[in-house]
């Protein structure tokens, strides 16, 4: 009973989420249409690239910054090596143009590879670009028109996931689809606390006034920096016209590693900014932030209370089986019994089809949980490659 009651919460929770970020895309057309810069106008802006063992695709990402369609002289493009131990700093170095400086320095994470190069560029706007993403040409440019905004203090673009192949990316594809329309529709609401690494575009004057990316063990940089601005009382908007390829994991430990720092840092900044869930940051505050919160929370107790009334209703069919003698022929046939009767239990209730739609809520609660377990319990996670 209590489980069937928290589904129909949940479930009225997401229909209200999801009415409520789409009357908030409606409601952005209605906004005053933004004024974008003349070519004359146009800011300088520098392209940071960290990368750590990246030689695979370094140069294609390198190409990809120096082929924006952007005034030559007012685009430069920062390389620096964290340390890797592979051929990237000799790859990267392979490539001539008077707009590309490399750098190499011992490794110590993103976020100190961000710090060493903003204060050495040059560009009024700084965007960091993963070494394993790919921009449109004309991506650049129009996320620039944003910052006619003097409140814009970040613009981010439409991240899609560069081609997906087998079961791991085209489920992280679907992600970052349905992660376009929300940033679209928090963006019109003001309310963005994710900064995607891969092709983000920040006022430089901005880190020069509240300081760089955090470095004090903080593994979700783009998400810290995202609630900073709005901390700091800023905008933050999505450029959906500007698309972005980035390479995804491919294999299980892979995601398993990727979501652990996500969700990782997910709890450790929302702990750290616990002062934006107040109605003094509009919708970021009232809706979006608890929304989150609660969807994650009731996913995994959901989760949890379905997966342990499936195993309780097995338990009860076999000690049922024992009680009239009946045995199995082996082992192998026990397992099956069970697993099959597991399974016919987790998805003969309809709400349980609902709350499992292509068992991705089982992925969710496993990565949360492994997430809790890591920063409450062993209390750190690395940036890298694990």
């Amino acid at each position: 009973m209590l489980r069937d009651v928290l589904i129909y919460i949940s479930a009225f929770v997401g229909v209200f989420a999801v009415s409520y970020y789409f009357l908030s895309l409606r409601a952005l057309k209605k906004f005053k249409k933004r004024r974008d810069f003349k070519d004359s106008e146009l800011p300088s802006v520098s392209i940071l690239i960290p990368a750590y063992n990246e030689q695979e695709t370094i140069k294609r990402t390198i190409n990809s910054a120096l082929n924006l369609i952007y005034p030559r002289n007012k685009l430069e493009v920062i390389v620096i090596d964290d340390g890797s131990t592979d051929n990237t700093y000799e790859f990267a170095n392979e490539i001539k143009s008077s707009r590309l400086r490399l750098y190499t320095k011992p490794n110590g994470g993103k976020a100190k590879a961000l710090n060493f190069a903003i204060p050495k560029s040059n560009g009024k706007i700084v965007v960091t670009m993963d070494a394993d993403s790919y921009a449109e040409p004309d991506s650049l440019r129009k996320m620039v028109n944003f910052f006619t905004e003097e409140k814009v203090m970040c613009v981010t673009p439409s991240m899609i996931v560069y081609n997906p192949k087998g079961f791991w990316q085209k489920i992280q594809q679907a992600e970052y689809l349905v992660g376009v329309f929300l940033r679209k529709a928090f963006s019109a609401m003001n309310a963005m606390h994710v900064t995607p690494g891969a092709f983000s575009s920040y006022r430089k004057i901005f880190f020069e006034r509240y300081g760089g990316f955090d470095e004090g063990g903080n593994i979700t940089e783009d998400m810290e920096m995202a609630l900073r601005i709005q901390a700091n009382g800023y905008t933050l908007r999505c450029s959906d016209e500007s698309v972005v390829y980035t390479n995804t994991p491919n294999t299980f430990k892979s995601v398993l590693l990727q979501r652990r720092r996500w969700y990782y840092g997910w709890i450790h900044n929302l702990i750290l900014y616990n002062r934006l869930f107040s109605k003094k940051y509009g919708h970021l505050g009232l809706i979006v932030l608890p929304v989150a919160v609660f969807s994650i929370m009731m996913s995994i107790i959901l989760t949890i209370f379905i997966t342990s009334s499936a195993l309780g209703n097995v338990h009860r069919e076999l000690i049922y089986l024992k009680s009239i003698n009946f045995s199995f022929s082996s082992a192998f046939d026990l397992s099956f019994f069970t697993i099959e009767r597991f399974f016919y239990y987790f998805f003969s209730r309809p709400s349980s089809t609902i709350l499992v739609l292509f068992l991705y809520s089982i992925l969710l609660t496993f990565w949360w949980l492994l997430a809790a377990f890591y920063y409450f319990v062993i209390g750190k996670v690395k940036w890298g490659k694990q």
